[in-house]
């Protein structure tokens, strides 16, 4: 049967690669120049684009992304998807039919922070984007018609705008970003608190970090039976992706945090791994570039695979700490995934905290209560008038309580010294290599107890 998967899989990549040269803007995109003589974006030309918006527009600080699957260039019928780059003031949705104006250009690698290079071209592969349209203009539009997609993101837009009404900076900022992944209006001084104290992950759409809401939830509704337990968990999941689009980060993240409730609510490791081994087949089949480059997907199967096999032997080393309020089973769920997304963290960052641990620990119990005081500030918030604010005020108040706690943990570990340092260029050998121990600890964690079937029958 894996022989089998494995051949299914192998057709189904070079069909992907067949189709990806296929597509016309790859093939125009490969007669620009490389480098451009004074740009660090590559050469490009001038050229209209009429397509349509496949994504919600993703609005930054000083520009807004949008997602342009390509109809024509320059009249010229052309197919592929590229991403462009508009002036904030801009004025776009999901499905709307619109002409363009910009430059043309090739995605290129930059170099980060930590001396190493973020290969900018197959992050956006993952995504189907093959070229870049840069200094755009909007020419024309079209109104987008009625989508299910189209009426989600919507939704995700009406609760935005009621977070910022509600919220005060910077708490509405962080908000935004843990419920709705949005990293807009966080001020550059606290974003590198959250980098110091390891805590960047929760102000971000990550999957590994929603593996570890889901599972923190379950562990604060202890007191309830089994099934209304993880059926609350469940229905949460449902809610979170619904709100922020049912984009295919979210929905990977569901997937990957599903199974490790699976995991728990049945209390068979070895069943789940198998689970997590069919959805990761399954999404690396639907888009093969996310098994390789897609870091938000990579890191929710590290997280649910740490989570699921770790979780037993990490529990037996922090017997020290007190059951109550479930604060062992919060540091054994935190300390695990930590510990198997570490080598991948500092390949990808190149940031170690040496005070993540106890900063993941003492933060994320909160964590799902402010999600879910602010998602409910959020809800009532959208209601018309002055009601909704007023039934806002009591969740709204307890939110920003939680908050500020989060918020004071990363400032009081970014004012340790040395409480971080910065690994330059930290290699993918030396990451890999990191994983040879933790997975065969993972496999004799998991295995060790599980019965073998016997060989021959007994005389």
């Amino acid at each position: 049967m894996c022989a089998g998967l494995l051949c299914i899989f192998i057709a189904r990549v070079e069909m992907y690669v067949s189709d990806w040269n296929k597509q016309s803007l790859v093939a125009l995109t490969r007669t620009l120049p490389e480098k451009g003589p004074s740009t660090l974006l590559g050469a490009g030309k001038k050229v209209v684009v009429e397509g349509r918006v496949v994504a919600d527009p993703d609005m930054r600080d000083t520009t807004l992304h949008a997602n342009i699957k390509v109809e024509t260039i320059d009249g010229k019928k052309e197919t592929g998807t590229l991403i462009a780059f508009f002036p904030t003031d801009t004025k776009l949705e999901y499905g709307q039919r619109i002409v363009a104006k910009g430059t043309l250009r090739l995605p290129d690698p930059f170099e980060t922070d930590n001396g190493g290079t973020f290969d900018y071209p197959h992050y956006l592969q993952v995504q189907g984007i093959s070229a870049m349209l840069t200094s755009g203009k909007l020419a024309s539009s079209t109104p987008a018609g009625f989508s299910l997609r189209g009426s989600l993101f919507n939704l995700k837009h009406s609760f935005d705008r009621s977070l910022e009404r509600i919220f005060v900076p910077p708490q509405g900022a962080l908000m935004q970003g843990i419920i709705l992944g949005e990293r807009h209006g966080i001020p550059d001084t606290l974003n590198h608190a959250f980098i110091v104290a390891s805590l960047i992950h929760i102000v971000v759409l990550s999957g590994h970090v929603f593996t570890l809401i889901t599972d923190a939830i379950m562990r604060t509704l202890s007191f309830l039976p089994k099934r209304p337990r993880y059926v609350l968990a469940a229905l949460f999941s449902v809610l979170f992706i619904m709100m922020v689009g049912a984009s295919s980060v979210a929905l990977r993240a569901g997937i990957m945090a599903g199974i490790g409730m699976l995991a728990r609510f049945y209390n068979r490791n070895a069943d789940a791994l198998r689970a997590l081994f069919v959805a990761v087949l399954i999404m690396g089949l639907l888009n093969p570039p996310a098994l390789l480059w897609d870091t938000s997907f990579i890191l929710s199967v590290l997280a649910t695979f740490g989570l699921i096999t770790l979780s037993p032997l990490v529990e037996k080393w922090l017997f020290w700490i007190p059951k109550r309020f479930d604060l062992r089973g919060i540091a054994t769920s935190t300390l695990s995934v930590q510990i198997f997304i570490l080598p991948t963290l500092l390949y990808y960052t190149g940031t170690l905290s040496y005070f993540a641990l106890p900063a993941n620990v003492i933060a994320l119990p909160v964590l799902p209560w402010a999600m879910l005081f602010g998602f409910l500030a959020g809800l009532f918030g959208m209601l018309p008038g002055v009601l909704g604010l007023v039934l806002a005020f009591v969740p709204a108040f307890f939110a920003q309580l939680l908050l500020r706690w989060i918020i004071f943990i990363a400032q009081a570990v970014e004012a340790i010294p040395h409480s971080a340092t910065v690994i330059h260029a930290f290699p993918l050998w030396a990451a890999l290599l990191c994983y040879i121990p933790l997975t065969f600890i993972a496999y004799v964690s998991v295995f060790r107890n599980v019965p073998r079937r016997a060989t021959s029958s007994s005389s």
